[in-house]
């Protein structure tokens, strides 16, 4: 598993989740060094849309955003559409699928989709 995120200013970097991802390292691996820091640079009006799977929910994932003061837009569990980054998956998808040849092993799909990740139009972030 690979987790991203975006916006209209930025992305992360793509990181690869080996394992199974709890609310503990959500916080720790992903919240702290990855989303806190690109929230604060986009500014005090940023907003975090996660897709409440069951890693973003504990309460303790819940007291750290609120210490963070970060702003949290609330969505329906399961709602793909209304996130933008489905749409940014779809086409990192189609664009690795490009290579033509199924990667070798895993460090090399693990290259293909941090470069792609890096190229894909932000365009495509925003299709609905």
């Amino acid at each position: 598993m690979v987790w991203g995120g975006i916006s209209t200013r930025l992305r992360t970097p793509l990181y690869h989740v080996v394992g199974n991802l709890t609310g503990v390292r959500y916080q720790n691996e992903i919240l702290q060094p990855l989303v806190v820091p690109a929230l604060q640079a986009i500014g005090p009006r940023a907003i975090l849309q996660d897709d409440n799977a069951p890693p973003h929910r504990p309460a303790a994932v819940n007291t750290f955003i609120q210490q963070a003061r970060v702003n949290r837009m609330l969505l329906p569990a399961n709602s793909p559409d209304l996130n933008p980054i489905e749409h940014m998956w779809d086409e990192l998808c189609r664009r690795v699928q490009q290579h033509h040849l199924p990667p070798a092993n895993l460090g090399q799909l693990l290259q293909w989709l941090q470069q792609e990740w890096n190229v894909v139009p932000r365009a495509c972030i925003y299709a609905t």
